[in-house]
């Protein structure tokens, strides 16, 4: 089989609050299929009365989430970006974060599953972003996204899944490895993203074996969340209003660049090339799936829960509870991959497999410290 197409995915971060409201949004403008995943971006609290405080790390406040992701035709992209942005309210910071990238589908779908319309939207958001894509040990994200709100690097957003692979091999050190994962993702300038993933490794310690794995993946246009911290304003405006209208009066975000704000690290990264493969299938099938896939060489992955809705319940074609698995592997592997899930029926009734791929140019394992 290959069905190999280019489309455009669409990921909205939007404030718990709002979910109703973008719900009906979607299906008012006949946007038949979405996914829908719970998550929280953190900000910083505010600090103390007292004078030491401010000498302190901030506590950290969670806010709740509903992470939305839609597939359209390239001609779709403006206007479901504009779609969100409206719904939600997105240039009010705090309300969320809407971004667009170019993926590569690889199953055969209904056709009413990739959203396409007539109409023309004017472009929205911030070209010239990277996106980073980091699976740490639950628990550890937390400490990661306060320095980067502090250091003012991005606004986190964090999910939960569960990992496999790395932790098997290792004996009795795997008790000290636990399963469940924390799914962190920022949003950068393009130019700082090196200097981000640098940052996270060296603060997530992810070169011990276990501590997890970071990538980065190149995206299309974005309008990003700015509310750092619950830090009520002193003037009339708060610095979150201020960023976001000097993003809207610039008409980028270049000025925001950090790059020469990191510390730079001492250390030579081995940084590697290679794909996320994305396997979206009916709840408690992935399992076996992953386990034909080691035939190829696949030994790792992290799965998440999401839901996938129907504007029409009663016409849709999936299964709603569905689990996804993201794969990096080298590129060269793909065709072994795809060629298995379809020997196996992965795109079959019995699994209702989607996959997906986006091409990885930099990522960074324990496993790679020793690659040249």
């Amino acid at each position: 089989m290959n069905s190999k197409r280019k489309i455009t995915r669409i990921t909205a971060i939007i404030h718990r609050d709002l979910t109703d409201l973008v719900v009906s949004a979607l299906k008012i403008n006949k946007i038949h299929y979405f996914h829908m995943e719970a998550g929280r971006y953190p900000v910083l609290a505010k600090r103390g009365w007292l004078f030491f405080d401010f000498y302190q790390n901030h506590s950290i406040i969670d806010t709740p989430v509903t992470i939305f992701e839609v597939l359209c035709e390239p001609l779709a992209e403006n206007f479901l970006l504009t779609l969100f942005r409206d719904a939600a309210e997105l240039n009010v910071p705090g309300h969320g974060t809407v971004y667009s990238e170019t993926i590569d589908l690889h199953s055969p779908v209904p056709t009413d599953y990739i959203f396409t319309t007539e109409e023309k939207n004017k472009a929205i958001g911030f070209s010239g972003l990277t996106g980073i894509f980091c699976i740490l040990p639950r628990g550890s994200a937390e400490p990661i996204a306060r320095l980067i709100l502090q250091n003012g690097v991005a606004v986190p957003t964090i999910s939960y899944g569960t990992g496999t692979g790395l932790r098997d091999k290792l004996g009795l050190l795997r008790i000290t490895i636990p399963k469940e994962k924390e799914i962190l993702k920022i949003v950068v300038h393009s130019s700082d993203s090196e200097h981000a993933m640098d940052f996270i490794i060296e603060v997530g310690r992810l070169d011990l074996p276990g501590r997890g794995f970071i990538f980065e993946f190149p995206m299309g246009r974005g309008l990003l969340n700015t509310k750092v911290s619950l830090e009520g304003p002193k003037q009339a405006a708060s610095m979150d209003q201020i960023i976001s209208a000097l993003d809207q009066l610039h008409g980028n975000m270049d000025w925001r660049k950090k790059s020469n704000q990191f510390r730079q690290s001492t250390r030579q990264r081995n940084y590697f090339e290679g794909v996320n493969v994305v396997l979206n299938c009916k709840e408690e099938t992935i399992e076996s799936v992953l386990f034909s896939l080691r035939r190829v060489g696949v030994s790792s992955s992290t799965i998440s829960l999401n839901k996938l809705m129907h504007a029409q319940n009663e016409k849709n074609a999936f299964t709603p509870a569905r689990e996804v698995a993201n794969l990096l592997i080298p590129k060269k592997n793909l065709p072994e991959v795809l060629s298995v899930l379809d020997e196996i029926g992965f795109f079959g009734e019995e699994t209702e497999g989607i996959a997906y791929t986006m091409e990885i140019p930099r990522a960074f394992s324990y496993q790679s410290k020793g690659k040249k």
